[in-house]
């Protein structure tokens, strides 16, 4: 089973302070100017994405939306933007749950993604790096390839890690995230024992 969130990441302008009067779990941030990002995602029927923070909702199209800027309906006008050579990180900005699987029935789910500029982690101490298990709690620690598993009715908070190289105001990056799932026992033999199974 598979879900693939296609990421356009075109305008994440954040501000400090509006961040922090969100009530954003904001964990860090080092930071010079501004850069634009914008994450969405497609939302297929086999597990179930869900904002958690004001900065992610889901648009009328049904995608998931990551938009810290002055385009989020949430937070019009408000907002200047990611600096280059700058770390935001996020504990809680999407959750993952298995809701919409068969009763009782287990699941692993991986999340990967290319571009090194966007990393997970999970700060409740549940999300794994998908090569080594160990666990991925903090931001400093975020991977492009993480895992977890998700009995029937649980749910994960993911959190993401943002990093602007020597970017100008204005650049935009894109990538793809992939988000699959598999039933428990089922999942590719790469994964076995690495997710918290």
């Amino acid at each position: 089973m598979r879900k693939n969130i296609a990421l356009g990441i075109f305008g994440l302008l954040v501000a400090f302070g509006l961040v922090l009067g969100a009530g954003a779990n904001f964990r860090d941030y080092n930071a010079d100017r501004s850069v634009h990002w914008d994450i969405v995602s497609d939302d297929n029927e086999l597990i179930d994405l869900t904002p958690i923070q004001p900065y992610a909702y889901i648009n009328d199209g049904g995608v998931l939306v990551v938009d810290i800027s002055p385009d989020n309906p949430n937070y019009p006008g408000y907002g200047q933007g990611l600096s280059p050579n700058s770390e935001y990180n996020f504990d809680e900005v999407f959750e993952v749950s298995n809701d919409l699987w068969e009763d009782n029935m287990t699941i692993v789910v991986r999340i990967t993604n290319a571009n090194t500029a966007i990393q997970f982690y999970g700060a409740d101490h549940d999300v794994h790096d998908a090569n080594t298990s160990a666990i991925v709690y903090a931001s400093d620690m975020a991977k492009n390839d993480v895992c977890f598993t998700l009995g029937p009715g649980e749910a994960v908070k993911v959190g993401m890690d943002f990093t602007v190289g020597n970017s100008l105001p204005g650049d935009s990056e894109s990538s793809t995230i992939h988000i699959q799932a598999w039933r428990l026992g089922t999942e590719p033999a790469d994964l076995v024992g690495k997710c918290g199974q």
